[in-house]
Formats: C-alpha cells, sequence, structure tokens
C-alpha cells in the first residue's frame, strides 16, 4: 500500500485478530500491531504522517541553523 508516497504493508499475525504494520520513513523502519485490519491501516498512516512532520521539522531547524 502507498501513502504520502511511502510504502507500507500490513499482513495478517499467526493469532486470531492480529494484524502487523511496516514501513520505512526517513530511513527509519517504523512497525506495530492491531487487531483488526483496519486499524493496523490507520495506524501506520498515522505512524508516516508523524514521521514525515519529524523529517519536515528537522530540515525546518537544520536550514534555519546554517543561514
Amino acid at each position: 500500500m502507498l501513502y504520502r508516497g511511502i510504502e507500507f504493508s500490513v499482513v495478517q499475525g499467526i493469532e486470531r485478530h492480529l494484524w502487523k504494520w511496516t514501513a520505512t520513513a526517513s530511513e527509519t523502519k517504523i512497525s506495530g500491531q492491531s487487531r483488526t485490519r483496519d486499524d493496523a491501516i490507520d495506524k501506520a498512516k498515522n505512524a508516516i504522517a508523524r514521521a514525515i512532520r519529524k523529517q519536515r521539522l528537522t530540515q525546518v531547524a537544520d536550514g534555519s541553523r546554517s543561514q
């Protein structure tokens, strides 16, 4: 699946009612698990959005220091 240009995957775990998600954002692997597939997708998207925000804040902070 793709969200904001970042690919992520959601797979069903071995246990019943277990869904796992993983993504790589800003060269950092992020992952988690949830009880439903839809919740796992939502959590993955939220984590990707947080990683993008963090990356943008870091770029802005680094840019302001160099000026």
